[in-house]
């Protein structure tokens, strides 16, 4: 009986190694391709500065956070309004060699986290009227467009945009919506003591009367017939755009 058991196991085995070899090969065919992860439109951190695109992948952040300061949004009107204009360093004109139309050119005088050392941040600080940018007899930057460029440069100073698709226009004021906008974009070119196309846009009153007569929905939403505004730069966002025109289909309250 032993001898017999002996004799059969190794025909067994044998069967078992012709079994198990198509197995194999079947599992090897039925094993799936390895997923690979498109990683160009992930976000390696947490949105902020310098971050990928936390929402559809087209390279802005799709929900704008209220602690950064992006440039697209936030600095590029201010500087475009006041500095990157014809005859200073915009407009076919770069004095002292300083083009800062777009973002290239204004790297070159800023340091990218370190606005204490930035060249944009000293001269726009400066209490020299020599040397103070924008040169009088234009109006100096606010305190608060100031500020909004020192906490930009800090944070690392990024080509950063917000496309947020969400628009508040529920609290629109004239105060906290519309005169910010106008500020950051329009009175760099409109103030001083000879404004383009002698038109001053540095109070309610200047404001309200080109919104009374249909001209400020005009130029900001590049209607035919009107010369498109800002001039020589991008139009504003449609968020802003929209904040203005609720602000005068209210009235254009001064409130």
């Amino acid at each position: 009986m032993w001898e017999r058991k002996k004799s059969i196991e190794p025909k067994v085995m044998k069967n078992l190694i012709y079994l198990l070899i198509p197995l194999y090969f079947i599992c090897i065919s039925c094993e799936h391709d390895p997923v690979y992860t498109d990683v160009t439109n992930e976000d390696p951190g947490d949105g902020g500065p310098g971050d990928g695109d936390p929402g559809d992948g087209d390279g802005n952040n799709d929900s704008c956070d209220p602690d950064v300061v992006y440039f697209v949004n936030d600095v590029k009107p201010i500087i475009v309004s006041n500095c990157a204009v014809t005859g200073c360093h915009g407009g076919g004109s770069a004095e002292d060699g300083i083009e800062l139309s777009d973002y290239s050119g204004m790297m070159e005088i800023i340091e990218a986290g370190d606005a204490e050392d930035s060249e944009m941040v000293e001269v726009i600080t400066e209490d020299d009227p020599d040397d103070i940018m924008p040169p009088p007899p234009n109006l100096a930057l606010t305190s608060e467009q100031i500020a909004t460029i020192i906490t930009w440069i800090n944070q690392g100073a990024e080509n950063n945009e917000c496309t947020s698709t969400e628009c508040d226009l529920t609290n629109v004021t004239f105060s906290q919506t519309v005169w910010p906008i106008i500020q950051n974009s329009c009175t760099g070119c409109h103030s001083g003591a000879n404004p383009q196309g002698n038109l001053s846009l540095t109070n309610y009153n200047e404001i309200a009367d080109i919104a009374g007569s249909g001209f400020l929905s005009g130029v900001i939403n590049h209607e035919a017939g009107f010369v498109p505004m800002p001039f020589n730069s991008q139009q504003l966002d449609q968020c802003k755009i929209d904040q203005i025109d609720e602000w005068i289909n209210q009235g254009f309250p001064d409130n």
